[in-house]
């Protein structure tokens, strides 16, 4: 125990948050803190930021999450683990290298692999971990000695075994398939990684003249891929082109002829019901082509131009687009245009570089992804993992029923180069699962062999599939694994469930034969106040750091919390963070409420316990059972709402005021019961706002241990018999400052009621505290002329004094306004077509609207009625 110290006056964030979180990242809270306590571990890993990002709100409301719980478990005594670290961005990164040598007129090729990479290693130590130190600003109570990053040492080694256990198992395979490819980035994006837009475009009617005389007309919206076309197929069940099946049309422009077919995947209703087959540059035509072994030549190469023998010399080097309106002109121009007319496509672009993406026909690697999701679904069926929210597990399950398989392979230099060689007759070669370190090239079975290794790299999410297991030691038997693997819960966004969650889920059963955590908690997007997602583009985005500097990074993470309820998105509302700050300030002040009523001084007399102290520590025992369900079921959104409630209203604005009497009096029991109810509340609010309730702990009870390292409190019994009659005394104060608001008497004006109902006996035994609190004299009775102000034990009556025509005036004025009020209300909610259609939070509003001023407009009548 240290010296408490003293508080100032005012509370600002920027004094007092900078030096907690410098304790917090120069002395790390380990779990080993808690070994002692014998509760085990509790682990979270953090979802990797890139290396060279900088904090947007996602990875505030991602890590603010992550902490609270992290808090809340650590407080329990389990051994908690954060365990932080970063992703090396493969597409990302190397595009900002790129940049950056294009300002200086070179490229990567210029400089070679070992050097650009020594270049792109040189910017991530310059630009990168700058994420990290701002997750320190709000508060991320990370482990900092066991950071990770997806390119160190250990992680490399584990995505290298990974790949080498897919491959000798059969599961990793190279082969050709349609893939994405961005012409920007020239490299393949999975399908995760593209954006399908509605586009503006244009469907056009081609005619193939027919080898015997006559027309077959096809639509189709990439005329420019005519030439790489190798048949036109019908659905076999179409009576208008049933006579044509197996015989010949020439492909326009060209002197090729290509078969009809039959095949049932060709939609009849869709532009003329005939298909032309580009097998190398659509996915549908790629599958028909593999049905019916046809020819499968590529006309457009990696740059997005037109290329190759097929194409006719004048479109050879043509930019697709470019291509495009050049082929449609000498379509027209030599009479096989039939028709042209907008059309909306699907089309997909790069979520990296914004550009539409190429359905290539490439040889890829690939991972067979069937089995591997099967054991992720029967870990499902075992209930191995659940969902917060439970819904989402059906959308987990849907992709993995449907899941195809994975290209793993991208087109970049910064990344973990793919461990596979190649000898001059094509024939693959992977290291052996029992010398995984050993590169062929090296290995002297294969000295004989000139071998070239691949190119090259593994997709950035192949790495971070593997991180809750690789980020403590895998594939090794590290003591970190055996104790922290599976992790507990997983923290993250919805919209990244296929790219990051599922894979998790298959990798960790894939290579450690158990789920890699057991919940999976998942929050929703973070939009700006009109609903709409932040983008540079639109200049909506809001930086967090911006609001911590404003807000201070309690008052941002109590309004992250608060918002993050039921996996919905959130919109942005500056409200919430004034509601943090003004938060902040109310505790502030209540606790050096309490510090200069201690510092007063303490009495040696004995003193029973209050009212107010038994209901106030009824109310706390029942607020320490509530809050703790809320984070126990990962409602931090609720656990923020109740742990308000609890601080402001019941804490500030009843028990304190509710004191004051008692401590005048130097009543010790009232000073302890503020004491021992602030410290528990204290460590209520920790897991939310760290950073004020650490400074306060420290203040209140100059403990050496910080408050991040106290027990979490126990709930006790309930006081009901003191709750149920603080809550008359509330009821009836409530009631007087109500009635007195009505005649317009200032607060500070004493004035005289009268009361009636079971209760108001237990008001007269309470007489000094009802008088403090309300500035009235009560007595028993029910006077004439008097307005009134019903509870559920007592009714209080107010006699107006003097003149009271401009009172009645003012009723009656608002009588007639209550009465229009109540007559929308009620027609509003008569209307079906509002009660069904409407937000059900926008009808729950309206109806409480309507009940209240009911409930108004009824006591105003009856007050009229009483004063005649």
């Amino acid at each position: 125990m240290t010296e408490p110290k003293e508080l100032p006056k005012a509370y600002d964030p920027q004094a007092v948050e900078p030096r907690w979180a410098r304790e917090w990242a120069q002395n790390p809270l380990k779990p080993e803190l808690n070994a002692h306590k014998g509760k085990g571990p509790f682990t979270i890993v953090i979802p990797p930021p890139n290396v060279t990002g900088n904090l947007h709100l996602g990875h505030a409301l991602d890590n603010t999450i992550i902490d609270t719980i992290i808090r809340f478990k650590r407080m329990q005594g389990y051994e908690a683990l954060y365990l932080p670290g970063t992703d090396h961005a493969g597409i990302t990164t190397q595009v900002l290298v790129e940049k950056e040598l294009a300002q200086e007129g070179l490229s990567r090729h210029d400089l070679g692999r070992e050097k650009f990479l020594e270049r792109v290693w040189a910017f991530k130590e310059k630009n990168g971990g700058a994420i990290l130190h701002q997750l320190r600003r709000i508060g991320a109570s990370c482990d900092w000695s066991r950071e990770r990053f997806t390119m160190d040492e250990g992680l490399s080694r584990a995505v290298r075994r990974a790949f080498i256990e897919y491959y000798h198992q059969g599961l990793a395979y190279r082969g050709k398939r349609i893939v994405n490819w961005d012409p920007v980035a020239q490299t393949v994006v999975s399908d995760l990684e593209v954006n399908v837009e509605p586009t503006p475009g244009k469907l056009y009617t081609l005619a193939y003249p027919l080898a015997g005389g006559g027309e077959i007309q096809i639509a189709t919206v990439r005329p420019e891929t005519i030439f790489a076309d190798v048949a036109v197929a019908v659905n076999p069940a179409d009576e208008r082109y049933r006579h044509l099946i197996g015989q010949k049309a020439r492909i326009p422009l060209t002197e090729r002829y290509i078969p009809i077919i039959a095949d049932e995947a060709v939609l009849m209703d869709f532009g003329t019901g005939a298909l032309k087959i580009t097998p190398a540059h659509d996915p549908t035509d790629f599958e028909i082509g593999s049905r019916h072994h046809l020819e499968m030549p590529s006309v457009i190469d990696l740059k997005g131009c037109l290329a190759g023998e097929l194409v006719p010399e004048p479109f050879r080097g043509l930019e697709r687009f470019e291509a495009r309106k050049r082929v449609v002109q000498a379509l027209e121009e030599a009479g096989h245009l039939r028709e042209v007319r907008d059309y909306t496509i699907a089309l997909g672009y790069s979520d990296r570089t914004k550009a539409p993406v190429e359905p290539l026909l490439l040889e890829q690697w690939f991972v067979r992804m069937k089995p591997v999701a099967q054991k992720v679904l029967e870990g499902l069926d075992r209930g191995e993992m659940r969902f917060v929210p439970e819904r989402w597990e059906k959308v987990n399950r849907d992709w993995l029923e449907n899941i195809k398989d994975w290209a793993i392979a991208r087109q970049l230099w910064w990344g973990h180069q793919i461990p596979a060689w190649y000898d001059e007759e094509g024939n693959v070669y992977v290291p052996d699962p029992d010398n995984p370190d050993l590169d062929c090239d090296q290995d002297p079975r294969y000295a004989h062999l000139k071998l070239r290794r691949d190119e090259d790299v593994f997709d950035t999410w192949f790495s971070s599939a593997l991180w809750p297991f690789s980020t403590l030691g895998w594939p090794e038997a590290t003591p970190d694994l055996k104790k922290h693997y599976p992790t507990d819960v997983l923290v993250t966004g919805y919209d990244i469930i296929f790219f990051w969650v599922a894979r998790m889920q298959m990798s960790g059963y894939q290579f450690t034969g158990r789920a890699p955590f057991h919940t999976i908690v998942l929050h929703g997007l973070y939009l700006d106040a009109k609903g709409q997602k932040m983008s540079k583009s639109k200049g909506n985005g809001i930086d967090p750091l911006e609001l911590i500097d404003k807000y201070g990074a309690d008052a941002c993470r109590f309004a992250w919390d608060y918002l993050a309820t039921g996996g919905q998105d959130i919109r942005h509302d500056e409200r919430r963070y004034e509601q943090g700050r003004n938060f902040a300030n109310k505790l502030y002040n209540a606790a050096r409420f309490v510090l200069m009523n201690r510092q007063a001084g303490r009495s040696s007399a004995p003193a029973a316990p209050t009212l107010a102290d038994r209901w106030m520590v009824s109310r706390l025992n029942r607020g320490i059972a509530e809050i703790t369900e809320a984070y126990e079921a990962f409602d931090l959104g609720r656990a923020a709402r109740l742990v308000y409630e609890l601080v402001w209203s019941e804490f500030c604005d009843w028990y304190l005021e509710a004191a004051k009497p008692a401590l005048r009096e130097g009543n010790q029991a009232t000073l302890h019961t503020l004491e021992s109810t602030l410290a528990a509340l204290l460590k209520l609010l920790h897991p939310i706002m760290p950073f004020i309730t650490s400074e306060l702990y420290e203040a209140l009870t100059g403990d050496t241990t910080q408050l991040a390292l106290q027990d979490w409190p126990q709930a006790g019994a309930r006081d009901l018999e003191a709750e149920k009659a603080f809550e008359t005394l509330q009821a009836t104060i409530t009631a007087t400052r109500n009635l007195r608001a009505e005649l317009g008497i200032p607060p500070q004006q004493e004035v005289a009621v009268h009361l009636e109902g079971p209760g108001a006996a237990l008001v007269m035994e309470n007489l000094a505290l009802f008088r403090f609190l309300s500035k009235a004299q009560a007595s028993i009775g029910s006077p004439e002329k008097a307005i009134a102000q019903v509870t559920a034990n007592t009714t209080v009556y107010l006699k107006p004094e003097g003149d009271l025509s401009s009172f009645l005036e003012r009723q009656r004025k608002r009588l007639l306004e209550l009465e229009k009020q109540v007559e929308q209300g009620q027609k509003k909610l008569a209307n079906p077509g509002f009660v069904e259609r409407a937000d059900p939070a926008i009808v729950q509003a309206e109806r409480e609207r309507l009940a209240e001023n009911q409930a108004q407009l009824e006591r105003i009548r009856q007050n009229l009625a009483r004063l005649g």
